[in-house]
């Protein structure tokens, strides 16, 4: 009986948490190149890329320069001040060499504010800005 409850919270803590600013969970498979239709996010990629992003004034300026019905990901690393976009399969038409990426994989930009400390809304709308316009979006 105690193993069946072991497993359970192994497997429960290896589940990948992918939500768009709507709080609405999303398919890995709209952001990962899948093999044979399987999940293909490594399973440490909350560790690696954080979680959503939950503060309102954020996702407020990330809305406003993101259409919510595209399901762009809003990501922040735990322990940093670093912001991920994490751009939908249907609209990257470009990926990074590293890890094995393919054409098609997904495309990440990661937004620093280490420098400027806290994070403002005006320079979080400034640097979102700049991610957008270097996006080519294929539709």
């Amino acid at each position: 009986m105690f193993m069946e409850e072991e497993k359970k919270v192994v497997k429960k803590e290896k589940k990948i948490i992918l939500k768009n600013t709507r709080d609405e969970d999303v398919s890995q498979k709209d952001y990962f190149y899948s093999k044979d239709g399987k999940d293909t996010a490594h399973e440490k990629f909350n560790l690696m890329c954080g979680l959503p992003v939950d503060r309102e004034e954020l996702l407020t300026v990330f809305d406003k320069i993101f259409k919510p019905e595209d399901n762009f990901l809003f990501y922040k690393v735990k322990d940093k001040e670093v912001y991920i976009v994490i751009v939908p399969l249907k609209y990257a038409s470009t990926v990074g060499d590293s890890n094995e990426s393919m054409e098609g994989d997904f495309q990440k930009h990661a937004i620093s504010f280490i420098a400027e400390g806290s994070v403002s809304v005006d320079s979080m709308k400034m640097k979102l800005q700049k991610v957008a316009n270097t996006i080519k979006i294929v539709v």
